[in-house]
């Protein structure tokens, strides 16, 4: 049988990190548990507007549950419909930002990506980027960080060509970079600083 829970939104666009992920969400005070966790966020009209996703549970904190807002669920959902799984874009890159830099001990001197190693073949490869370098901007966008980096790449599909700005020993550079499918054995998990 199913259940159903009330509570309202306190919040949107509530930014937090899962599974090495930083993700847009809708905070609300609605009980999220095992049992209603993927289920629907609905609005007083009974529309969908966010997919039940998370709560944080720690002693002393109560009512913070979040959910994925549908317009960001929808082309995940419109994929798994048309292909059988997600197809996202992907740049062949392991890197640090200066957040993740700072967790090994290291200071990175500029706000971007550093990039430690690209995917033999991928699309950073084949566009010359290599160890060393420093990526910081994506079609026109700063890229100050992973956070940043995805909400780009989330723009864009599989094939499309996007410009990129590097530097590389103190030169900037501009190369137009086109997208790939990400291998489906490959981890996104920007905790290691893959895209």
């Amino acid at each position: 049988q199913g259940t159903v829970t009330v509570g309202v939104i306190s919040s949107l666009n509530r930014t937090i990190g899962a599974e090495g992920q930083s993700m847009k969400l809708i905070q609300t005070d609605a009980a999220i548990n095992p049992g209603n966790s993927g289920g629907a966020l609905v609005d007083a009209d009974g529309k969908v507007i966010g997919i039940n996703s998370a709560k944080i549970s720690k002693e002393g904190v109560e009512g913070l549950g979040f959910a994925i807002p549908i317009n960001a669920a929808r082309p995940i959902l419109q994929d798994l419909i048309k292909n059988g799984k997600v197809v996202r874009p992907y740049l062949g890159l392991y890197g640090l930002d200066q957040q993740m830099a700072a967790r090994f001990g290291m200071k990175l001197n500029v706000a971007g990506i550093y990039v430690y190693k690209v995917a033999a073949g991928g699309p950073l490869d084949q566009a010359g980027l290599h160890h060393g370098d420093v990526i910081l901007k994506l079609d026109g966008t700063d890229v100050k960080d992973f956070s940043a980096l995805q909400s780009v790449m989330d723009k864009h599909n599989v094939g499309d060509s996007v410009s990129l700005d590097y530097t590389r020993n103190g030169s900037d550079h501009e190369v137009t970079v086109v997208l790939q499918e990400s291998p489906q054995n490959d981890s996104s998990d920007q905790e290691d600083g893959t895209n």
